[in-house]
């Protein structure tokens, strides 16, 4: 059963993902006019429909490192082999990258350490950690909260070290275990916002 809860997951989020990808950018108007209904193609970024974005991809990448064990550099190494080899994009190239990403993983590939390479000042607190973060809730819920903790800001911090990007990270984990575990996004959210 938690094999099929990780699979539903993973395709939940590229699903939505690539659905997302030819409407990046675009404001609330635009969608409310034009709602996304099905798989669409050629908008923001001129890619085919179904294409997922950096988010899943990276997703995948933490994913793949995480079913080895826990290893922060092999994350860190699996992120520069996505940006320099369109590993585990979904047709062989790198379309999008945020700015705080990409800085991150020029400083990995000039061999800067995954522990110091993300910013944390307040101008490169972006959602980038964040989009990537979920296979953590599988792999820590077993795990006391100090543990995840600190798992959590090393894994997020290798882009984003902004506290408020960590702990977003930390919630959104929680908040999926909580799911996971059966209960209501309401509970879920609530036992989340009471660590």
């Amino acid at each position: 059963m938690f094999d099929n809860l990780i699979r539903s997951a993973v395709l939940g989020f590229a699903v939505g993902d690539a659905l997302g990808v030819p409407v990046e950018f675009k404001t609330r108007e635009y969608l409310k006019t034009n709602p996304v209904n099905d798989m669409i193609g050629y908008g923001s970024h001129n890619q085919p429909p179904g294409t997922w974005s950096d988010d899943t991809s990276m997703l995948l990448c933490t994913m793949e490192s995480l079913a080895q064990g826990y290893d922060l550099q092999n994350i860190a190494d699996s992120f520069v082999k996505w940006f320099s080899e369109g590993y585990w994009t979904a047709r062989g190239n790198v379309f999008d990258i945020g700015n705080t990403t990409l800085e991150a993983i020029k400083k990995l590939m000039s061999g800067v350490s995954p522990k110091e390479s993300g910013r944390d000042d307040e101008n490169s607190n972006g959602n980038g950690s964040l989009m990537r973060i979920l296979p953590l809730a599988f792999t820590l819920i077993d795990k006391p909260i100090d543990v995840q903790f600190t798992i959590i800001r090393e894994v997020s911090a290798i882009t984003h070290a902004h506290t408020r990007s960590v702990l977003a990270c930390l919630y959104y984990v929680r908040i999926a275990q909580s799911i996971i575990a059966g209960k209501t996004k309401f509970k879920a959210y609530e036992e989340a916002t009471y660590l």
